[in-house]
């Protein structure tokens, strides 16, 4: 009768120890699906954000346009990039990036995907570069006379994605 105990005893235990393996291995493979939808989520944003921000701008060109010819004015005296960046920024589509002093930070800014588009689920950083959980953010910054489009990962690390296309084609 002890035999049968013990064997029994050492049966229960390779069995939970089984089940514990297929259990982790269970939760391992599931972190790993979840977290490649989130990185490919991230990836077709990028293409999405530089390409919604190009269409407002191009959007605007084309009612300046539009207004320029109806009321026979020099379409450089409306659209400019100052008032291309001043539409942007009163429409909340960019915010302006602050450094940790809250000062604003010249030719920088926060692109708002929320105000894009609210398919685009990346959410918007307010201010400070942080919010303390390592948000991923997009940013819009200055370059020479470009206005290049980044994104920037939770270590900091800035990805050009493309040009905010000033001039459009219409």
């Amino acid at each position: 009768m002890r035999k049968e105990d013990g064997f029994s005893v050492v049966s229960f235990v390779i069995t939970i120890a089984i089940i514990l393996v297929i259990v982790g291995v269970i939760i391992f493979v599931g972190l790993k699906v979840i977290n490649q939808y989130t990185e490919e989520d991230t990836e077709f944003n990028k293409t999405e954000i530089v390409d919604t921000l190009n269409n407002i701008v191009k959007g605007k060109y084309v009612l300046d346009n539009k207004y320029a010819q109806e009321n026979k004015k020099n379409i450089e005296e409306i659209y400019t990039q100052e008032a291309v960046m001043q539409y942007l920024l009163d429409s909340n589509y960019i915010e302006q990036l602050k450094d940790i002093k809250n000062n604003p930070v010249q030719d920088q800014y926060f692109i708002n995907p929320d105000a894009l588009n609210s398919d685009i689920a990346t959410g918007a950083l307010k201010e400070n570069g942080s919010e303390g959980n390592g948000t991923k953010i997009f940013k819009l910054k200055k370059v020479e006379d470009k206005f290049l489009i980044y994104f920037v990962d939770k270590y900091g690390n800035e990805e050009q994605l493309g040009e905010l296309i000033m001039k459009p084609e219409v």
